[in-house]
């Protein structure tokens, strides 16, 4: 049997692409996004991490929305 009790002796890496420049955001996306991050028992932070978005985006965009800056979608 080969290997056992030996470790791994392979190689490992992980490659997470870069994000490059600054993302722009449609109104509509923005909101919808908003929008389902606002529902009962969403945590900020998970959300975005799902979402690929800063959790400071998504506050930012929260708080524009609250200011009636970001209509959100009537669902």
């Amino acid at each position: 049997m080969l290997g056992i009790g030996k470790g791994f002796t392979g190689r490992c890496e992980v490659v997470k692409p870069r994000r490059r420049g600054k993302r722009h955001w449609l109104a509509e996306i923005t909101a919808r996004i908003v929008a389902e991050s606002l529902q009962p028992g969403v945590r900020v932070v998970d959300f975005a991490a799902r979402n690929d978005i800063l959790p400071h985006h998504l506050l930012g965009w929260c708080r524009h929305a609250r200011q009636g800056l970001l209509a959100l979608p009537t669902n």
